[in-house]
């Protein structure tokens, strides 16, 4: 959605592409109120205009992704990571900010625009108003591992545009979904932590969690993906796939 071109040390661009100008001021906007909130962003330093192009300035952030730290790492120390990942994300989704979109409210839009027939996503909206318990949090909705950046006062995410306010166990769900995209031995083990480790900071059972990952599936239908990567989503908003502990 995005080029990013270094400004100098301290700063980089985040340029729209053509086709999604304007979504850098709405990012702009959610990093203010994140970073108000004391968490842990790349703050934003204002919109500019390059050649009718939309963009933000944010700062530059020092270090490596999470994802290349995991990829790195002994194996008996993934698990470790794991923890601490979930610990971060909780971290993020009790804390509670006015001026967020509402998750559910997206997500059951997004169901209804997903393609798939009718019957099944009465199933989920209904699901959905099953699962959501009220509760309200920063969720990130894009919480993976390359959206962390590992730097020398701390983790940094990055990524805001998915930014919504809603109950923590979606965020979590998101986060699973997304991560089966990679299949290396190392990032399996990792979210395999995460996701215990997760469901043990949250209070949250197994079937709770494939509920929620069913109704995330359904939603990630509505970007437009197309072939086996739609087919996949699919099987798992059916219920069909059932993704691995």
């Amino acid at each position: 959605m995005a080029e990013v071109f270094i400004i100098d040390d301290e700063r980089v661009l985040k340029l729209d592409r053509q086709e999604w100008n304007g979504v850098s001021a709405f990012e702009s906007d959610v990093i203010a109120l994140v970073a108000e909130a004391g968490l842990p962003v790349a703050r934003s330093h204002g919109i500019v205009t390059v050649d009718g192009r939309c963009g933000v300035l944010l700062d530059r952030l020092h270090g490596n992704s999470l994802l290349q730290v995991v990829l790195d790492t002994a194996e008996a120390g993934i698990d470790s990571l794991a923890e601490q990942f979930a610990s971060f994300q909780t971290m993020i989704n009790t804390t509670v900010i006015e001026g967020l979109p509402d998750l559910v409210c997206r997500l059951r839009s997004e169901i209804e625009q997903s393609g798939l027939p009718s019957p099944l996503i009465r199933e989920l909206i209904e699901l959905l108003t099953q699962l959501d318990d009220g509760t309200r949090g920063v969720c990130h909705y894009d919480l993976h591992p390359d959206n962390v950046i590992v730097t020398a006062a701390g983790w940094v995410v990055i990524d805001w545009l998915a930014a919504a306010s809603g109950p923590p166990a979606a965020d979590l769900a998101r986060t699973l979904l997304l991560g089966f995209q990679i299949a290396d031995s190392r990032t399996v083990e990792f979210r395999r932590g995460v996701r215990r480790h997760g469901l043990r900071e949250l209070g949250l059972i197994e079937a709770n969690c494939d509920a929620w990952i069913r109704v995330a599936a359904a939603a990630r239908l509505a970007e437009g993906f197309t072939g086996e990567a739609a087919a996949w989503l699919r099987a798992v908003a059916e219920g069909a796939v059932v993704l691995p502990i």
